[in-house]
C-alpha cells in the first residue's frame, strides 16, 4: 500500500510539473502580435503621399527668388535691401546654402567671404514674411540698359546728360573704358567713335554698371551707342 501511495506521489509530481510546463509555454506564446493587413498598408501609403505633396506643394508656393543690396552681414544671417527699399533678412546654413558668381551666362561656386557689403545678391529660396531660409545665393552685378536725348555735354568732365522717353534724366559719365559706337548714317554701318563726335540732339543707347552708390542718377558708360539726330532728318 505504501508502495502504491509512492508510486501515486511521484505521478503527480511528474504530472504537475509536466502540466506546470505546459501552461508556462502557452501563456509565453500567447502575447499579442499586431498584423498589418494589405488594406491597412495602402491606406497608410496613401496618407505618406498626401503629406509629401502638401509639403511640396507649401515649399514650391513660398520658393521664391528675391534680389537685393547687402547692408549687414554676420555669420549665419545676410541683410540686404531691395529695390523698393524693402529689408530681408537671408539665414544661411552651412550645410544646405550655396553660393555662387555668376559670370555672363555661367557660374562658379564661391564662398561666403567673398560677399561683401553693398554687393549685389539673387536670393533663392523660402520666403516666410521678410525672411529668406537660402538656398542658394548669387553674386551679380546689375546693369542699367535704357536710351534717350542727348540734352547737355560737359565736355570738361566728359558727362552727357540724356533724357529719357519717360523724361528721366541720367548722367552718362564716358571713361577712358567707354565703349563707344556710332551709326554711319550712309552705310548704316556701326563704327568706333569719341566723345567729340557727339552733339546736342543724338539718340543715345547705353549700358551703365550699377554700382549701388550713384548719386543725382550719374552713371559710368560701359557701352555707348550713338545715333545721330540728321539720322532721323532722312
Amino acid at each position: 500500500m505504501k508502495k502504491i501511495l509512492l508510486l501515486f506521489f511521484i505521478f503527480l509530481l511528474l504530472g504537475g510539473g509536466y502540466i506546470f510546463a505546459q501552461n508556462s509555454t502557452r501563456i509565453s506564446s500567447a502575447s499579442p502580435v499586431l498584423t498589418i493587413t494589405s488594406t491597412d498598408q495602402k491606406t497608410i501609403d496613401n496618407l505618406k503621399e498626401k503629406v509629401a505633396n502638401k509639403v511640396q506643394e507649401l515649399m514650391k508656393k513660398n520658393n521664391k527668388a528675391i534680389a537685393g543690396r547687402v547692408f549687414e552681414i554676420s555669420d549665419k544671417n545676410i541683410k540686404i535691401k531691395d529695390n523698393f527699399n524693402q529689408n530681408f533678412e537671408i539665414k544661411i546654413d552651412d550645410s544646405l546654402t550655396k553660393f555662387y558668381k555668376i559670370l555672363g551666362s555661367s557660374q562658379k561656386e564661391i564662398e561666403k567671404n567673398n560677399i561683401k557689403k553693398n554687393d549685389y545678391l539673387i536670393v533663392s529660396g523660402v520666403v516666410n514674411d521678410k525672411i529668406v531660409d537660402a538656398n542658394a545665393i548669387f553674386l551679380d552685378q546689375p546693369f542699367l540698359v535704357d536710351s534717350g536725348k542727348v540734352i547737355e555735354i560737359d565736355k570738361q568732365n566728359y558727362i552727357l546728360k540724356i533724357m529719357s522717353s519717360d523724361k528721366t534724366i541720367y548722367n552718362l559719365s564716358i571713361e577712358t573704358s567707354t565703349k563707344q559706337q556710332i551709326l554711319n548714317i550712309k552705310s548704316l554701318e556701326i563704327e568706333k567713335t569719341g566723345f567729340s563726335k557727339i552733339i546736342i540732339g543724338d539718340i543715345i543707347h547705353f549700358v551703365c554698371e550699377i554700382k549701388g552708390n550713384e548719386k543725382e542718377n550719374t552713371y559710368e558708360a560701359k557701352k555707348i551707342l550713338i545715333i545721330p539726330q540728321e539720322y532721323f532728318n532722312l
